[in-house]
């Protein structure tokens, strides 16, 4: 009897470790195909200002053809391309759930010590050009695409992929594009974009940003005028000093900060995490009077990322004067790009920093972006996807809290808001403090953060358009990513 109980013990066992297993295979065969997806769209250069955006959405399409999914691609104009596939859904009552991302980049920036459009995997890290922003995405979209694909389960609700032309430079071959020709064909209800991420808090709980709105976007040229002459002959009033002098002037400008429902409800959630000190400075910016609101919002605004959160910001871009060291120019000008809170009005920003300045400063300031309004509403929170983002978040990061959050940029999450769309912004880890490596030479993810995006997003998906999880959920923490060293490319 002793016997027969022990075998059949060691059967249960066998096939208790057998499931275990092959649901840890399922995970590792997903991130490897993450991984080899990211490394063979790293490879493809599609760069601004002329990305080959067609032989990325190429590259995606003929995975699709390996499993059956069928697409449609959607051509602006010569080298550019969005590309769309989409899982039909059992409930049509049940709104489409999209999976976006874009295809181009950047332009490479000066400093790279990795080749930028070549992908170089060392010392756990993915190196090249849109490993962050956001062939990441993508990558992790399209492993998870395929493979949902391959399981033959039908989702309650349309799952849509979508990879997006031109975001960096506007969305004008993109989703603004696609919004006015093609959205009767796409038509979600409900969207996961890049933006956010998950606020890893030493000795703490984790904070899941989970992006639901952004600021609004604008370009300023300063420009000075002096006297043009040969370098030779220095003079009083040279462009350069000039712009130097209103420069120094823009940078003094300190603008009013201002606490919008978003600010609001991220600085609630996370005031319980702070010290004494930061609890009863946030006590005062949501509570205090308007004077003590204010000194609070001034103190906390030394925080680089408090401060975009509570004010419209400003940052000198391109510098532009004499192309020739012989010759002063007698004009010398910078770009100075703008991000404004959600209701900030963007003409008495522009009128702010004109009366910075009188016609004997010789500075003329022009808008050469102007942000479109209104801006869409953000989202609040209380909505069916972001349940699911918090009831994943949970198993992920027990004692996390998730929280809508206002990202400092911006991209085509305010256009797909705009169209009527429940849009959230969710990425890897995330340091506000650290420096951002997207648009920045030596452009890197971490294989550990691809495979962490891709549990999370992956998690999200199985609960809201399967109702239960397709493979198991457990603590990042706790859960390594599997190993890939050796992943085929192509």
């Amino acid at each position: 009897m002793i016997k027969r109980i022990l075998a059949i013990g060691l059967a249960c066992w066998a096939l208790s470790f057998s499931a275990q297993a092959q649901e840890n295979d399922g995970w590792a065969a997903l991130n490897a195909e993450a991984k080899r997806h990211l490394i063979n769209l790293l490879n493809i250069d599609t760069s601004l200002p002329e990305p080959d955006e067609l032989s990325a959405a190429r590259y995606i399409y003929k995975e699709f053809n390996k499993h059956g999914i069928d697409w449609d691609i959607f051509i602006p104009s010569q080298g550019r391309a969005n590309l769309m596939a989409r899982i039909k859904g059992s409930d049509p009552s049940q709104k489409p759930l999209l999976l976006i991302s874009h295809l181009d980049t950047a332009p490479a920036a000066e400093g790279w010590i990795y080749p930028p459009f070549k992908a170089t995997a060392e010392n756990g890290n993915i190196y090249g050009l849109g490993a962050t922003d956001a062939k990441n995405y993508t990558a992790v979209y399209l492993a998870l695409f395929t493979w949902l694909k391959d399981q033959k389960i039908t989702p309650a609700r349309d799952l849509i992929f979508l990879a997006t032309s031109g975001e960096e430079s506007g969305s004008e071959t993109g989703l603004l594009w696609l919004g006015g020709a093609h959205w009767d064909k796409i038509n979600p209800g409900y969207a996961l974009n890049e933006g956010g991420g998950i606020i890893k808090n030493r000795g703490g709980a984790d904070i899941v940003f989970a992006e639901a709105s952004t600021k609004m976007y604008m370009d300023i040229k300063v420009t000075a005028y002096g006297t043009g002459v040969h370098s030779s002959m220095p003079v009083n009033d040279n462009a350069v000093y000039l712009l130097s002098q209103a420069l120094a002037k823009i940078a003094a400008y300190n603008p009013p900060a201002r606490l919008t429902p978003t600010a609001r409800t991220f600085f609630k959630a996370i005031a319980p995490l702070q010290d004494e000190d930061g609890q009863t400075t946030i006590d005062f910016l949501l509570n205090g009077t308007p004077q003590n609101s204010q000194s609070a919002a001034e103190v906390m605004a030394l925080d680089p990322f408090f401060r975009t959160q509570l004010k419209d910001t400003l940052n000198p871009t391109v510098l532009s004067a004499s192309k020739d060291t012989g010759s002063a120019s007698g004009e010398a000008s910078a770009i100075l790009n703008v991000r404004l809170l959600p209701g900030s009005d963007p003409d008495e920003f522009f009128d702010r920093l004109k009366n910075l300045f009188t016609e004997e400063d010789n500075i003329t300031l022009e808008m050469l972006e102007r942000p479109q309004t209104p801006f869409p509403t953000p989202m609040d929170g209380t909505d069916e996807l972001f349940a699911s983002i918090s009831k994943t978040a949970q198993k992920l990061f027990p004692g996390a809290i998730t929280v809508p959050g206002m990202s400092p940029a911006s991209g085509d999450s305010e256009f797909l808001r705009k169209l009527g769309v429940i849009t959230y912004g969710l990425g890897p880890d995330m340091d506000p403090l650290a420096e951002n490596s997207a648009h920045a030479p030596d452009e890197f993810i971490s294989e550990k953060d691809l495979y962490n995006q891709l549990q999370f997003i992956a998690g999200i998906v199985f609960d809201f358009a399967y109702g239960k999880d397709l493979l198991p959920l457990t603590p990042q923490q706790q859960t390594p990513a599997p190993p890939t060293e050796n992943t085929p490319q192509n």
